[in-house]
């Protein structure tokens, strides 16, 4: 059970309902995490703004930003996060096998191409160390370039940091969502 409320889009203060009623526009349903964001207005302007750009216009392929986030909820055991990126993930064509396969990618390297493992070791890398190497790094970097290599990392940073927010607040799944495996 959340350990704060979660804001109602319709009942809730002016500001907050407002904020996830257009959410709710936009993504079709003001989940969970919204609306446990609706506690600070601001805080949820400023991250969904951030979330939206990472999703919708940096230069990186969804597959390899779903599979990157699908790492890092493995790796932080965020359930919420796992179950939200397991439907979207399938949305934009990741293949069960290699969501079935995310925990030990680097033992099926016949799933994923160059850049997917490049960007699942750096994945690793970031949120286990906290610092990814300079190889790792690297190996992206050549395979994308700067823009992408820096928005790859921001994408990690930032869904390691909603995996934090989201298992420290005890945000639930949203209802019909995927479970964390085991």
């Amino acid at each position: 059970m959340a350990r704060l409320p979660l804001v109602d889009p319709e009942s809730g203060p002016p500001e907050a309902a407002a904020l996830l009623r257009e959410i709710a526009g936009e993504r079709g349903q003001a989940f969970n995490v919204y609306r446990m964001l609706a506690n600070s207005p601001e805080a949820l302007r400023r991250v969904f703004s951030l979330s939206s750009w990472l999703w919708n216009e940096s230069s990186l392929p969804p597959r390899l930003q779903e599979l990157a986030i699908l790492r890092v909820a493995l790796l932080t055991r965020s359930e919420y996060e796992w179950a939200r990126h397991r439907s979207l993930a399938r949305r934009v064509g990741v293949p069960d096998e290699q969501v079935d396969a995310l925990a030990d990618w680097r033992e099926r390297p016949d799933l994923f191409d160059a850049l997917e493992r490049a960007a699942l070791r750096l994945t690793e890398e970031a949120t286990v160390d906290v610092e990814a190497s300079a190889d790792a790094v690297a190996e992206v970097r050549a395979l994308v370039g700067e823009a992408a290599t820096l928005e790859l990392v921001l994408l990690i940073g930032f869904y390691g940091m909603v995996s934090r927010f989201l298992r420290s607040l005890a945000v639930d799944a949203e209802p019909g969502d995927d479970p964390l495996p085991a």
